[in-house]
């Protein structure tokens, strides 16, 4: 390879791909569309599987690390949405290492025994007796349930 070919391999190289009418039409109004598409080509790669970078199988020599590291997990429910997410047995020692909103999410989760995933926790309702995130539209069931019997001990203390 020439000096002049291996100075042409490292520049940037474009990349096209097709696009329909709609998708086209919303790029027409996007100021660098170079940026916005490597932006989301890197957002989406940054969210593959890491254990098959995005190809729906496993190596077969890694199955059984995978399955020693699954034997680990505990699962439970999101109470939002309901889909199962891995409990690590040792949750303490693990969520004070974390960001300061999974700590929180996953501390709530510790306290309240209720989890919920990142999307669900966004979107959650936040309890203002407790201060518990509580699944978007079930406030009033939690209040109910959690809340009911200290409001009738109130109403009953005599002044």
């Amino acid at each position: 390879m020439s000096d002049q070919d291996r100075g042409r391999a490292l520049k940037d190289q474009v990349v096209a791909f097709k696009a329909d009418a709609q998708l086209a039409a919303l790029l027409s109004g996007v100021k660098n569309k170079s940026e916005l598409i490597r932006d989301a080509v890197y957002a989406f790669l940054g969210h593959l599987c890491p254990l098959c970078n995005g190809k729906g199988t496993i190596d077969a020599n890694r199955g059984h690390e995978i399955e020693l590291l699954l034997k680990q997990l505990e699962f439970a429910s999101c109470s939002g949405c309901h889909t199962p997410l891995p409990v690590l047995p040792k949750l303490r020692a693990i969520v004070r290492q974390l960001p300061t909103a999974d700590r929180e999410r996953l501390g709530e989760f510790e306290k309240t025994g209720e989890l919920l995933c990142v999307s669900c926790y966004e979107k959650a309702d936040q309890c203002e007796d407790c201060g518990q995130h509580v699944p978007q539209g079930a406030l009033s069931r939690h209040q109910h349930a959690r809340h009911a019997a200290s409001v009738r001990t109130e109403r009953k203390r005599p002044s």
